[in-house]
């Protein structure tokens, strides 16, 4: 046998062994790859989870708080006063009703916003779940769906505890849990299923429609892998499994397999829930290639370079052999040796080739085009410049180290100024076994500054969301002590009767729902809820904002005017809710930015048939050209500390974009400001 016949062999076998290995770190990868995806889809049902216990647990407190005030008072009135109050706490809250202990109904309540005939409906739940509460005092009883998936009642639920007297007083409220379950709606897309287990083992209606179909209609031995996903949530725990693509494809997901995974709900004082998330690994697809196509190219290097030495090992061997044959293997080595300085010139990393004199014989088109001149046969200062003598003598000593030991050498993460810039780089030395010509050694520059870019993008996208979710935790906290507040405020004015101290209550009353309404709002913005829009006048809406901010301008001595609209200026297609707090907030700005004796301008025109423009001008300090594109950034403010959230701006534009409509800003320092937002005109 002749040796280039062992050389291909050993080549072949190389081969071989190197995609064998491949194969097994595929598998191992794609195994990550699937944990690392079930991890993170289980840390978003478990937040869910936690929020939907969190909302689910402030209807036993609201229910818990009524209880108590209603089991201290034996008039109609005042029960019904109180009943009042407590529908009309939470959007989500359709109706009330107070039972004795023989269920004979006390007094009811229905939101003004609800089905007037919700009571009606909700008769055999209210009595079903009455009982249970009853049966089980200092418990928070929930009860099924009013009614079929396919009707609105099919998210009406009935919530009831008994009176901590133990005198058979019993509180339910019907609650749409629509509000409630609407942030569930973002674990969910095109490859995805969601599962809301309520508290009596059935899907509910937030589940994912097809989902909740099949497995409501699953018979035993019947797709093991959601069945398996179905006893997990019955028995409310936390786990995660992989489901077959066939079981996948039943539930409308891509055919592909998919993972699984289930968080129990557990509130306090009632019965725990369940959530579970399907979710294809389809999208996997695009990272399994990419994992492949890496494991070939880094394959077929290795080969590539197994080759190349088996060629030079053959070419060594068969010295003596004919011109030509020789002539053969130069012409091969020459294309080889090509195709190396394509692929170097190519790679996104500077590559220098060093002589033994340590001056540059070489240099990649990745660094030439960075330098932005020819530096061959310039040493390392002349090449560099603008670094430092030392740092340069530092270089040299790391190139000196790794050819004498024969092994790379490397410096992290050094700032350098190497291409007119200060950048983040990696330099390693990698000397040559053999020299190739004139080159002895390889200095090669890892630039990291994109990669530090996209870190700090993803640091401040972080920020942006720990910030608005811890906003949106407090203004939840802060809605039980007001409902507290108020509600202690509503039985202090009902015993003080015509005394004059009931006024000033009156006037915390009115201030805790003012408070409440704006917690209201801002939980509204922090879920994107969507608006309700109607027609809206545009002269009296402008007057209503420059009323509510009268008491607040006089007090700065800045004069607000409203301009008066043009004739035949249509109306408005908004919510009124939302369109006020959007021009309160671009106001209350205008006036923290004049000084006393300022001018604050409010205004509508139309100027073609695309809508209406509402403007709000000033004669205060203005903006810097500087920091004006991100004002309407989340959490940025050029108030001093304490005294601004950066919040306001960053609400007007997302109130304005889910009208349709749009926003300018334009400012000079110094000169005032004006914001412009054209509103589409309603039809």
């Amino acid at each position: 046998m002749s040796r280039t016949t062992i050389a291909a062999i050993a080549v072949v076998l190389a081969a071989v062994g190197m995609f064998v290995l491949g194969a097994r770190v595929l598998d191992r990868d794609r195994a990550a790859l699937r944990t690392s995806y079930a991890s993170e889809r289980l840390r978003a049902v478990e937040q869910a989870a936690e929020a939907l216990a969190r909302d689910v647990e402030e209807i036993d407190e609201d229910l818990e708080l009524a209880a108590s005030l209603l089991s201290e008072t034996t008039q109609e009135v005042v029960r019904e006063r109180e009943l009042h109050a407590i529908a009309t706490i939470e959007r989500a809250y359709l109706a009330a009703e107070l039972r004795d202990a023989w269920g004979t109904t006390l007094a009811s309540v229905v939101a003004a916003d609800a089905p007037a005939d919700v009571l009606q409906r909700a008769a055999a739940r209210l009595d079903e779940t009455v009982l249970q509460a009853r049966a089980q005092p200092g418990r928070f009883k929930t009860s099924r769906p009013l009614g079929d998936d396919e009707e609105d009642t099919a998210w009406f639920r009935v919530f009831a505890r008994s009176s901590p007297r133990n005198d058979g007083l019993v509180i339910a409220l019907v609650v749409d849990m629509r509000p409630l379950l609407a942030r569930l709606r973002l674990l969910e897309d095109d490859s995805s299923a969601v599962l809301v287990l309520g508290a009596h083992g059935l899907p509910a209606p937030a589940s994912s429609p097809r989902l909740a179909a099949f497995l409501r209609e699953l018979e035993p031995g019947e797709a093991p892998g959601l069945t398996q996903l179905l006893s997990f949530a019955r028995a409310r725990t936390s786990g995660t499994l992989v489901i077959a693509a066939r079981e996948a494809r039943d539930i409308g997901l891509p055919d592909a397999p998919a993972v699984a995974v289930t968080a129990p709900v557990l509130i306090e004082d009632g019965e725990a829930w369940a959530l579970g998330l399907v979710a294809s690994t389809a999208a996997l697809s695009g990272q399994e290639r990419t994992l492949v196509r890496r494991l070939l190219l880094g394959g077929g290097v290795a080969v590539a370079l197994i080759t190349a030495l088996s060629i030079y090992f053959v070419r060594n061997a068969r010295r003596a052999a004919a011109l030509n044959e020789r002539l053969r293997q130069a012409d091969r080595l020459a294309h080889l040796t090509d195709k190396a300085e394509k692929i170097l010139d190519h790679v996104p990393t500077g590559v220098l080739a060093l002589t033994e004199e340590r001056t540059v014989s070489a240099a990649n088109r990745w660094l030439t085009a960075r330098l932005g001149r020819d530096v061959l046969g310039a040493d390392l200062a002349t090449a560099f410049p603008d670094v430092p003598a030392a740092r340069i003598a530092e270089l040299e000593a790391m190139v000196a180290d790794a050819t004498a030991s024969g092994t790379p050498r490397s410096m992290h993460r050094l700032e350098l100024r190497l291409w007119g810039d200060t950048s983040r780089v990696n330099v390693h030395a990698v000397p040559l076994a053999r020299r190739l010509g004139d080159v002895h050694a390889l200095l090669v520059i890892e630039d990291l500054e994109p990669l530090r870019l996209i870190e700090e993008r993803l640091l401040h996208s972080e920020k942006l969301v720990t910030a608005g979710q811890l906003a949106a935790g407090i203004a939840h906290e802060l809605g039980t002590p007001l409902n507290v507040i108020r509600a202690r405020a509503e039985l202090t004015i009902n015993r003080l009767g015509d005394h004059p101290e009931a006024r000033s209550q009156k006037i915390v009353l009115d201030q805790v729902d003012h408070v409440s309404r704006l917690i209201t709002q801002l939980l509204d913005y922090v879920r994107l809820a969507p608006p309700v829009t109607q027609a809206v006048q545009v002269e009296p809406a402008l007057t209503a904002v420059a009323e509510l901010l009268a008491v607040e301008a006089e007090r700065r001595a800045v004069r607000v005017t409203i301009e008066p609209a043009p004739p035949g200026l249509p109306a408005l297609q908004a919510d009124p809710g939302q369109l006020q707090q959007v021009l309160v907030n671009l106001a209350m700005n205008a006036l923290d930015a004049c000084e006393r004796g300022g001018h604050v301008t409010l205004r509508a025109r139309r100027p073609d048939d695309r809508g209406v423009v509402l403007e709000v001008e000033d004669d205060g300090a203005g903006i810097d050209a500087e920091v004006r594109a991100q004002v309407f950034d989340p959490f940025y403010t050029t108030k001093k500390r304490g005294h601004g959230t950066g919040l306001g701006l960053w609400v007007v534009a997302q109130l304005v974009r889910a009208h349709g409509a749009q926003i300018d800003l334009d400012s000079t320092a110094g000169a005032g400001t004006l914001v412009r937002i054209t509103w589409p005109a309603a039809a």
